[in-house]
């Protein structure tokens, strides 16, 4: 009975620690089996020791007051926060507004982005659409956020 015990212990802390290394990963049912077998020890033990209940229910309110407790300090330091992953931002804006209507040549073939050279300055840009080949001449059609949008010249 006592290998019984020590087996349901282990099997109920590998869930946990499963649970803690793979997040999300059937988390019910690694919660599940670690209660299942912190359950079935604690009978176990109930059964064959009657004076462990009283150890058995002390250390689970310990948990449960230790788990509200560590709760109630993560709210209040407002670490929750840091803890939950939020959206990326986006990278920081540039005024683009400045290469409207300029011409240059793709320096790489864009399909459908890729470089292009602006009078020396290198950028990186889409086409408004088909492949164009590297060494077409192109024209800034349109600018948002940090996107360049271009369009290859007629007569190239």
């Amino acid at each position: 009975m006592d290998v019984l015990i020590i087996v349901l212990v282990v099997v109920g802390v590998l869930a946990i620690l499963l649970e803690l290394l793979m997040p999300g990963w059937d988390s019910f049912i690694g919660v599940f089996v670690a209660i299942a077998a912190f359950v079935v020890a604690a009978i176990l033990a109930v059964i064959s020791n009657p004076g462990a209940g009283y150890i058995i229910g002390a250390v689970v309110a310990l948990f449960v007051l230790g788990g509200y407790g560590l709760f109630m300090f993560i709210r209040r330091r407002q670490l929750h926060g840091s803890m939950i992953l939020t959206d990326v931002d986006e990278a920081p804006k540039e005024d683009l507004s400045g290469f409207m209507g300029k011409e240059g040549r793709a320096i790489t073939v864009l399909r459908p982005s890729g470089d292009a050279d602006f009078n020396g300055v290198r950028r990186e840009v889409s086409s408004d659409g088909p492949f164009l080949e590297k060494g077409t001449k192109i024209r800034v059609i349109e600018t948002h956020g940090n996107k360049i949008v271009v369009s290859a010249i007629e007569g190239n």
